[in-house]
Order: structure tokens, then sequence, then C-alpha cells
């Protein structure tokens, strides 16, 4: 029989979240490497999160007390350090190794109460604390390999990864205006505001286009925004706001899309330790790219391949990387198929699954 695989988290189970969505493909990946099942142990309740790391902690142990011996790895996602301990102290206990997923060093310029943010003490406490020599990480970026290899701690590069499914239907040859898509809720690092304010400028000059936001609600954008309330009219000649959207909805928002725009703040340390899920996401529906090069993207982003390069990360460059996109109209449907196929030569969950393997050698 099998040994089994148990991955704890504590995240909200919700298929529009991207760490959710990591969270299923890792539990895919693993069952894939070793042939077997991998249990989600999920201790998530929709209560106060200090409430709930108290409550994580005691269903954790609780649920250990019913494991026999058939376990062989526990792969532990976002937990508070309390319950890493627990599990790490278990898993010496029982000869089960343990991997643990790092996706995000916060930045105490994204939260409200800077270095005194609870969740970003809790962030740092993990990520200095709780790893330890015993466990191997499973990194999303070069940032968090280079960090822990310092640390002496074993690394495995994990990527986000793509859906093995079928989208050669994306390949489509476009007419018409170029329609941009920002997707996902943004964040400070996320630069929307500047993403806009470079549009605006090129509609002002005569450029066509559509810019298609998934993630926030027009009354919420410029509240988050009030500095565009002055350019609120010629915004929504151009701009079409979806607020909070499924999966489903967000695939066809790709395909009524020709270029995905990412630009994020290089001097932020969530930049820098993280990698973008919009990047992999965007080139797993055949979209190309437009971002500036932090945290990996330089690994996979090809200027005219398969997206263009925003050399600085300033309006001006933006706008120079834009109209490289709008002045290419004939080449929207070359990039579509450069950037599905990037998509599975980079994020294929079957590329990592011999590293996964020679893990255990």
């Amino acid at each position: 029989m099998n040994k089994k695989i148990v991955l704890f988290t504590r995240n909200e189970p919700n298929e529009t979240l991207a760490q959710y969505q990591r969270i299923l493909r890792i539990q895919k990946l693993f069952s894939n490497a070793y042939n077997t099942e991998v249990i989600l142990f999920n201790t998530y309740e929709p209560i106060n999160k200090i409430k709930l790391i108290g409550k994580t902690k005691k269903k954790i142990k609780e649920y250990l007390k019913t494991l026999n011996d058939d376990v062989h790895i526990f792969i532990i996602d976002i937990l508070d350090p309390w319950s890493i301990k627990t599990l790490n102290k278990y898993a010496k206990a029982h000869n089960i190794k343990v991997y643990i997923d790092i996706v995000e060093y916060a930045d105490p310029k994204e939260k409200k109460f800077g270095s005194l943010s609870p969740s970003l003490i809790l962030n740092h406490k993990m990520i200095k604390k709780s790893v330890t020599k015993d466990m191997t990480v499973l990194a999303i970026s070069q940032w968090f390999i280079s960090y822990y290899q310092k640390k002496g701690i074993k690394t495995i590069y994990l990527p986000n990864l793509i859906d093995e499914e079928d989208r050669s239907d994306f390949i489509v040859d476009r007419k018409g205006p170029v329609s941009f898509i920002f997707a996902g809720y943004p964040q400070k690092k996320d630069a929307l505001d500047m993403i806009v304010l470079s549009l605006v400028e090129l509609k002002e000059n005569g450029y066509e286009f559509i810019f298609n936001i998934a993630g926030i609600s027009e009354v919420d954008f410029f509240n988050k925004y009030p500095q565009l309330k002055q350019y609120e009219s010629i915004i929504k000649s151009f701009a079409k706001f979806y607020g909070q959207q499924t999966r489903k909805e967000i695939k066809e928002l790709y395909r009524a899309s020709d270029f995905s725009i990412i630009l994020r703040d290089p001097n932020l340390l969530v930049t820098q330790s993280g990698f973008p899920t919009k990047f992999m996401e965007s080139l797993s529906f055949a979209r190309p790219v437009i971002a500036n090069l932090t945290s990996d993207i330089g690994l996979y982003l090809k200027d005219g391949y398969n997206g263009y390069i925003v050399n600085e990360f300033n309006s001006s460059a933006l706008s120079i990387a834009l109209k490289k996109a709008l002045d290419n109209l004939d080449k929207r449907c070359i990039m579509f198929n450069n950037s599905l196929q990037s998509s599975k030569d980079y994020f294929s969950p079957s590329k990592f699954v011999d590293a996964i393997k020679e893990d255990e050698k």
C-alpha cells in the first residue's frame, strides 16, 4: 500500500484566490509524483484570524492523533509558527518528510500598520524561525532559493503551475482594437493607477483600445485612486470594470483580451520575493504579457515573442511597451501561440515531478 501524504493549510477554499489554486496544484503534483493520495487538511473558518490561529493548532493536534503509520510526507502551506512547530515535532517523531510552501515575504509598506501589522509579524516569524534545516522549502522564486540556501536549508524551485488542459481554442486571429486586461484585486505593489495613467495618455494621443479590469468595481476603483477622478470621463471611455469574477468568468475575459498588463513596484520586498500568478495565468490563456522585470519574470518574458518588456518602473517606459502592442496588431495571433507554448515549456506540472522525486533520494 502506498504511503499517504497530508497537505496542511488554513487558507480560504476560494477558487478565485491564487494561493488556494496553488495549494490544489501542489496537491495534484505530489499525487502524480508518488502515485498516491494527498489528503488536504484545511482548518479554515470564516472567523477572526487571531481566533483561527488558535483553532488551527488545536485542530491539527486532534487530527495528528488519528493518523496511522502510513503517512510518508507532510506538506505545510501558510500556517502560523505554533502550528508549524507542532507538525514538525510530530514529523520528527514519526520519520515523516516535511515540505513547506513559501510564496511571499510580507512588506511593511503594503500593510496598514506597517511593521506592527500582526499578519506581517507572523509571516516574518514563519519565514525566519519556523523553517528549519530538516525541512525542504517549495520556493516560488529564485529570491527564496537564495535566501534559504544561505541558511543551509534545502529548496525546490516551484513557481506557480498551469492546469493541464487543452487551450488551443484561445489561438484566434483577432481583428479590431487591442484589448488589455488587468486581473485580480489591485494591491499597492500592482501600480494599477500608473497603468491607467499611461493608457489615459495614449487615449489622448489618438490610440483606440479597451482595458478590461477584473477584480475591482468602478466605484471601488475611483475610491481607491481618488487622484484619478479628474480623468474619470476619459477612463470610462476605454475601461470596463467587472468587479470580482469567478474563474470561468476570468477565463472568458482573457479570451476577449489580447495582452495582460503586470506592473509591479520593484522596490517592495513582497515584489522581489514573490512571483505574480497573473503572469503564468496569462500565458496559459495564450495571452502575451506586458510587464517590468521583477522577481523571476525576466527568466520567461521575451520581448516581442510572448509579450513586451517595460524597461523601467514608470509611466513613460510602460507607454513605450504599450505602443509596441498597439502598433503591431498583425503579430497578435503569433504571440498568442508563443505565449501558450511558453506556459507549457515553463509551468507544466510535469516539468517539476522529477525534482520532487529526486528530493527523496
